[in-house]
């Protein structure tokens, strides 16, 4: 690389996800180019260091003149519509942001010349397995449209580099909490577990929890939760990673979680604590497909990006939310 500072486009930048990520790159030094379509997204969360642009990483043709002028070096894509539900219920939407668009996004990085491409993709391409934790040689085998649409583009990606020497780097992310200084979640609808609780903690409303007789601890389904900051951090260790020297062509999938399981009674009992209120908890049956547990083995985020999570202790990441 030259001395000039190092160029990144990031997508989605306007979101939870990538404002954080925008932080934390801009603090290394790092030159950020952000493409946000402002349909999820907030103006108000783009820092003032970094530039901006409206549009859709779908537009082939406005892609390679941005990539071009810019003179990126690296796109870390956190570009996506991440709905669950809606998911199912619009595949076609979907597929046609998440797959099609990403991959406008990818020919047009391609025939610039840019080859670095970090990727923000999920845990719901395992699926439930049925592994205590889960590592990156897990099958891949998604239990709905949206985890389907990112093990599609990680498949384009592993193609891309075999064919045309790229160097990407896909980020499995459990489950993204927390907030910032300058980043909280605002999710509409909000889907998220945490900040659920909480509002059921403040506003008195009931709380369904779907089954309490899996074979855990105390019965509840456990899940990995991960900080923002702690994911954005892993995005710009992702990017470091791919510009140093003898950095390998080829595709990477990384899991980026706490590595630890938190039970749903275990959060409810944390926000209760911390809110000093009581939730109204109601026991649903189980929902079909949920697994008892979604734990992730972090061992390559820590050997290849020398990252950890350092903020993802969970009564520390329900304070970030209140605070």
């Amino acid at each position: 690389m030259s001395e000039r500072a190092t160029s990144v486009l990031l997508t989605g930048g306007a979101g939870y996800i990538g404002a954080a990520t925008a932080d934390a790159l801009l603090a290394d030094g790092h030159r950020v180019v952000i493409l946000d379509d402002l349909s999820s997204g907030h103006t108000d969360t783009i820092p003032n260091e970094a530039s901006f642009k409206t549009g859709s990483y779908g537009e082939a043709d406005k892609m390679e003149e941005l990539l071009r002028d810019a003179r990126i070096d690296v796109v870390v894509h956190c570009g996506a519509k991440s709905i669950v539900a809606e998911s199912d219920e619009h595949p076609d939407r979907y597929f046609a942001n998440n797959v099609q668009a990403s991959l406008n996004l990818l020919n047009a990085a391609c025939n610039v010349g840019v080859k670095r491409i970090v990727f923000s993709s999920s845990a719901a391409v395992y699926g439930a397995p049925t592994s205590s934790t889960i590592n990156e040689a897990t099958p891949l085998a998604p239990v709905n449209t949206y985890g389907a649409t990112k093990v599609a583009f990680e498949l384009a990606l592993r193609s891309f580099a075999d064919a045309y020497e790229m160097q990407s780097v896909s980020l499995r992310y459990f489950n993204v909490a927390g907030s910032t200084e300058r980043v909280r979640e605002r999710h509409d609808p909000e889907t998220h577990l945490l900040p659920r609780l909480i509002h059921a903690a403040e506003s008195g409303e009931p709380f369904s929890i779907y089954g309490n007789d899996y074979a855990t601890p105390d019965g509840s389904a456990l899940r990995d939760y991960v900080h923002v900051g702690d994911v954005a951090a892993a995005n710009l260790a992702a990017v470091n990673y791919l510009l140093r020297d003898g950095a390998p062509v080829g595709h990477t999938a990384v899991n980026i979680g706490s590595g630890v399981g938190t039970s749903v009674k275990q959060a409810i009992s944390a926000v209760e604590r911390a809110t000093k209120r009581t939730v109204n908890v109601e026991v649903q049956p189980r929902r079909a497909g949920d697994p008892p547990r979604l734990i992730a083995d972090i061992t390559r985020a820590v050997a290849l990006l020398n990252w950890r999570p350092r903020q993802s202790e969970t009564t520390r990441i329900i304070r970030s939310l209140i605070g």
